[in-house]
């Protein structure tokens, strides 16, 4: 591939925008920019690609059918499937295109650049997105995921515009640990059948003081490879080291701290009750009351 000069981009504010860092010029729109340099990379006509990302969600789901796969399938045909399917290429480029978590990844480059943090991790990268927009304002940054077309094309996303960029492939690789001072992974959780496991992962990879921001998914019929539900994700990131600190439209920010024996079998415990039996009844109960919102925000801190 033809080397090319890093790319400029203008500031927004303190933040480079999500559409400054990801669009490329001469094209009206990100979803254009975006779907034209898939096709580029792929090889195919702006107006084939362009109708596979229109149906790229559908897609998905189909493939996700077609595998016969559900919640209780084995792990090693879930991960097979997020490993070879390229319809992820597609249905992330529209999803990134109008992405909903814009404003909290700008919140987070302000967290990071005051806490002088440098090494951001994104798992479950996809097409790489959230990495070029880290790149763009100046952090180090690291992808990791399990499939393996879009790790290949997130890294010459980064290569075609001169930004470096450490690739690692959970097939082949585990994430280092004590590496990072952030890690994110949003719209992820909800995709995988052993969610604990990775959150074990994350905190291993996080330094203490470190920050990690993420999201679950609620599970959606039109959406069956989202399995996981917010409880079972949450349930568990007190004893595995995160302490809540911020709460950001969808996404929880946690701090990495050092937690006793006595502490992570207290949280453990505690998530499994609180999470595992009464999140939702309470939900029910203030709403019934009328008070939802304003002890939801005390909930989530």
């Amino acid at each position: 591939m033809q080397a090319v000069a890093e790319q400029s981009y203008p500031e927004i504010g303190k933040v480079i925008g999500w559409e400054a860092a990801l669009a490329r010029p001469g094209y009206g729109s990100l979803y254009q920019s975006m779907v034209a340099e898939l096709a580029e990379y792929l090889g195919q006509s702006f107006a084939l690609v362009d109708a596979a990302c229109t149906a790229g969600a559908e897609s998905v789901a189909q493939d996700w059918k077609q595998r016969q796969l559900h919640k209780g399938s084995p792990a090693a045909e879930i991960l097979e499937f997020y490993r070879t399917t390229n319809s992820y290429l597609f249905d992330l480029t529209t999803f990134n295109s109008q992405y909903p978590h814009a404003r909290t990844l700008a919140a987070l480059v302000c967290m990071g650049k005051e806490r002088g943090l440098k090494r951001v991790l994104d798992f479950g990268s996809g097409i790489g997105s959230v990495g070029l927009f880290f790149a763009a304002n100046g952090f180090e940054v690291a992808l990791a995921d399990v499939s393996e077309p879009l790790l290949k094309y997130a890294a010459w996303r980064f290569e075609n515009r001169g930004l470096r960029v450490q690739i690692i492939n959970l097939n082949q690789q585990k994430l280092p640990e004590d590496a990072f001072d952030m890690v994110t992974a949003f719209d992820v959780f909800e995709h995988l059948a052993q969610p604990g496991s990775a959150l074990g992962s994350l905190a291993d990879s996080l330094k203490v003081g470190g920050l990690a921001a993420f999201n679950v998914t609620q599970t959606d019929p039109d959406y069956p490879q989202h399995i996981a539900s917010y409880e079972e994700v949450l349930s568990k990131v007190s004893a595995l080291g995160f302490r809540r600190r911020r709460f950001l439209d969808y996404t929880e920010v946690f701090e990495r701290v050092e937690r006793s024996v006595p502490a992570r079998l207290w949280h453990s415990w505690w998530g499994r009750v609180w999470y595992g039996f009464l999140y939702r009844k309470a939900l029910v109960a203030l709403d019934v009351l009328g008070v939802k919102k304003m002890i939801r925000k005390w909930i989530k801190g």
